[in-house]
Order: C-alpha cells, then sequence, then structure tokens
C-alpha cells in the first residue's frame, strides 16, 4: 500500500518541476524590466500659415433691390374723336417734340370750322347794322322823331350784337383747335429744371382705320430715356441709420438729398454705375416697414429701360479707417465668430515660441474676399489663415509667415471722398441739382450693351 502511494507521488514531481522553472523565467523577466525606463512619447509642433490685417478705409453698405422707371411718362391720347388715317412714325424710335404720331380724320373738324367762321361774317354784317341803326337814331332822339324807348332797344340790340362777335370768334377758335387736334404730335418733354429730355416713343395701340375716343384710347405711350430713375425699398433701421448719420455731420437728411449711390445691372458682377438719392417718400409702408428712395442716373448709352431689375448699394455714413482680414480666418462658434492669433511667448527654457491665442471679434461688410474687424484684431497682430483645424488655445504651433493681401478697391469709398473733397455740403443752402449727364462710371471701361461683363 505505501509502495503505490509513493510510485504517484513520482510521477506528478516532473510536471510540478517544469511549472515551477515556468514560473521562475517569467518572475525573472518581469524583475529585468523593472529597471528599464518606458520610452518617451515625442509630441508634434502643428504648422500654421499666419498673416497680418490690411488697414485700409471702408464704407458701411447696405444692398437693395430696385426697378427702373422713367423721368416723364407720358400716355398719347387723342384730344379729338375720329377715325385714325394715318400712322407716319417708326415704333420704338426718337422723336422730338412736335413730331407727328397719328393723323385723325380732319374733314368734319374743317367743316365745323368754316361754319364758325360763316357764323362770325353774319354776326360782324350785324354789328355794322346795329351801329348804324343806333347812330341815326341818336341823331334824330333830340327832334322827337324817335322815342328814348326805341333808342334804348337799338342801343341793345347793338351790344348783342357786338357780343355776338366773341361768341362767334370764340366758337372759330374752339373749331381751329379741333382740327389741331386730329394732328397728334409728340408733346415737349421737361426735366424738374426745365431743360428739354430725349424721348422714345413704344408700338402704336391703334392701327390706322380704327375709331379712337377723345381723351379715353391710349394710342401710344412717350418715355424720356436720359437720365433714368430706380426706386427701391429702405428698412427702417437702415434709414434710421442714415438719418442719424446725417445729423453726426451737422444737418438732416431731409435737408441733403444727395447721397451719393452704386447701382448693377442683373447681369452685372459689379456696381460700377453712379447716381444720387434725389428723393425720400413722406411715410414709411407699415405693412412692409420700408421706405421708398429714388435714385438717378445717366444713361448716355440708352441702355437703362424703365422695369429693369437692378440691384443699389446705399452708403451708410462716410469712409473710415478699419482693419480687415481674409474671409478663411473667421471661425464660427454657434454664431459667434472668433480668430485665432498667434502670439510671441517663452517657454520654461527661456525659449522663444509661438503660442495660440482666442479672439472673440466683431465683424463688419466683406470687401473682395476680405473681412471688416470692427472689435478684437488689432494692425501688426498675425492671425492664421490656414491649419486652424490642427490647433487649440494656449497650444504652441510653429507659424508661417504669408504676404497680407492687397487692400480692396471700394468704388463707393471713391465716390464719398471725392463727393466730399469737391465741396463741403451747406445745410442752410438748397443743394444743387447733380449734372447728370456729366457723371462718369467709376469703372474705367464702358458699358457694353450686350455683355455683362467690364
Amino acid at each position: 500500500m505505501a509502495a503505490a502511494v509513493s510510485l504517484r507521488k513520482w510521477r506528478g514531481a516532473p510536471v510540478r518541476l517544469g511549472l515551477g522553472i515556468v514560473a521562475a523565467v517569467l518572475a525573472s523577466a518581469a524583475c529585468g524590466g523593472c529597471h528599464r525606463t518606458a520610452p518617451t512619447k515625442m509630441s508634434k509642433i502643428a504648422e500654421v500659415v499666419v498673416t497680418t490685417p490690411v488697414t485700409d478705409e471702408v464704407t458701411d453698405y447696405q444692398d437693395f433691390t430696385g426697378r427702373m422707371d422713367a423721368l416723364k411718362t407720358v400716355d398719347i391720347r387723342p384730344r379729338v374723336s375720329g377715325y385714325v388715317i394715318e400712322a407716319p412714325f417708326v415704333e420704338g424710335d426718337i422723336v422730338k417734340e412736335g413730331d407727328l404720331l397719328f393723323q385723325i380724320d380732319p374733314r368734319p373738324y374743317q367743316a365745323e370750322l368754316n361754319q364758325a367762321k360763316a357764323n362770325l361774317k353774319l354776326a360782324e354784317a350785324d354789328v355794322v347794322l346795329q351801329t348804324k341803326r343806333t347812330t341815326r337814331a341818336l341823331e334824330v332822339v333830340r327832334s322827337g322823331a324817335v322815342s328814348p324807348e326805341d333808342v334804348d332797344q337799338l342801343i341793345a340790340a347793338r351790344d348783342k350784337a357786338i357780343a355776338s362777335v366773341g361768341a362767334m370768334k370764340a366758337a372759330v377758335e374752339r373749331a381751329q383747335l379741333n382740327l389741331d387736334f386730329t394732328h397728334v404730335t409728340a408733346p415737349p418733354l421737361r426735366d424738374d429744371q426745365g431743360r428739354p429730355l430725349v424721348g422714345r416713343i413704344s408700338r402704336r395701340m391703334v392701327d390706322p382705320g380704327n375709331l379712337v375716343n377723345a381723351d379715353q384710347t391710349v394710342l401710344t405711350t412717350l418715355v424720356s430715356i436720359d437720365p433714368m430713375y430706380a426706386y427701391f425699398d429702405v428698412d427702417e433701421r437702415t434709414y434710421l441709420e442714415l438719418a442719424e448719420a446725417t445729423r453726426r455731420q451737422g444737418h438732416s437728411w431731409f435737408s441733403v438729398l444727395r447721397f451719393p449711390v452704386l447701382m448693377r445691372l442683373a447681369n452685372e458682377d459689379e456696381f460700377h454705375t453712379k447716381g444720387y438719392v434725389n428723393f425720400l417718400d413722406n411715410r414709411l409702408n407699415a405693412n412692409t416697414g420700408t421706405v421708398r428712395m429714388r435714385g438717378v442716373f445717366a444713361n448716355p448709352n440708352d441702355v437703362l429701360k424703365p422695369g429693369l431689375f437692378v440691384r443699389i448699394r446705399l452708403p451708410l455714413g462716410v469712409p473710415y479707417k478699419a482693419i480687415l482680414v481674409p474671409d478663411e480666418a473667421l471661425l464660427s462658434d454657434q454664431g459667434r465668430k472668433y480668430v485665432y492669433v498667434v502670439k510671441k511667448d517663452k517657454n520654461d527654457k527661456g525659449e522663444e515660441i509661438d503660442k495660440v491665442e482666442y479672439r472673440s471679434v466683431e465683424i463688419g461688410q466683406a470687401l473682395q474676399g476680405l473681412r471688416v474687424i470692427k472689435k478684437g484684431v488689432h494692425e501688426g497682430e498675425r492671425v492664421i489663415v490656414s491649419g486652424m483645424q490642427r490647433v487649440r488655445p494656449g497650444a504652441v504651433v510653429q507659424a508661417k509667415m504669408q504676404e497680407p493681401p492687397p487692400p480692396p478697391h471700394s468704388p463707393l469709398t471713391q465716390i464719398l471722398k471725392e463727393d466730399r473733397a469737391a465741396k463741403p455740403v451747406d445745410p442752410k443752402a438748397a443743394p444743387p441739382a447733380p449734372a447728370l449727364k456729366d457723371m462718369p462710371r467709376v469703372g474705367k471701361e464702358p458699358r457694353r450693351e450686350n455683355r455683362g461683363r467690364r
């Protein structure tokens, strides 16, 4: 029995010995690792591109939509009724004052004129007769051959005949006017200063052979072509800002209605055409919350037409010096705009490093890929324009300098400075009427009628 137990113990001894050796090897390896240091993790410094802000004079503005309209629009209507026998004008052509547009059959009115002249001759003959009778009666009244009552009747008959002559003359003038009105001619077009305007005729609404009624039938339409109006609606907040801006300059908005504005057409990318605001409505539209304004623009090439859709750029105040940064430098955090600025700092060893700083900014207008920064960035600071996704506030970066962009070209600021330098505005004096035909285009190249690019 004892021999059997000893044999089982001897058979399990090699297994326990092998497990012990493996445990000893693992413990030795673990003990050896306690004396080794862990390798340090190398951190890579992010590379970013920075640039300095641009400083230039800018002008705050708002853009509005509008429609063109002519200074003068005249519906040509006949002043007498009759049948149209001729329409000698060329549709869509430029017409001058007095040019014949429509000819109404004059024969009925010529007959009325002849009758009125004949009635005038009868009345004149009656005046001669009554005058002679009155003269003879006054000569013999002293002899008693004619009673005073008869003399009074003769005098009244003479005066009545004279009055009839006046009535017949008026009838002749009226018949002559009606005859003249059968010639429908182009009316005179004048601006507010009385200067003549060039007009362009529309198509004819009535063909020869049709009956037209006096003062009712529209024959055609005549519009002036140079200069042109552009009506646009301004929200009340912008209107109040304009009123405040003019008040700070020493006069009210209502006393100086000569604000310069820029305009572009639907097929143009830039605002080129220069004009002036010359009308402000006397009330605000409560339904839309807007007030209507009107700009005046020169149209020497006859490109502008009534009804054209246009965009109007209206300045808000005077030019001022501002800081601008590229649009790609701006970041957004739940609607709040911010930028990353790289500042010089020193680390624990006293070495100079570049550190990222968070800056909340207040932005303004966008000009040719640049954005006005009203608050948050100062002149000469380095703003990150590329690589801001790899950094965070307080991070150390390696900054690569990029040349700042050129200052933007602002036509609105240019014309405001020119107008301000030309002559200061006297608030007590009425603003002079602008020489509309002499208004230059801000762009160097003239507008092409069939293309929208400069």
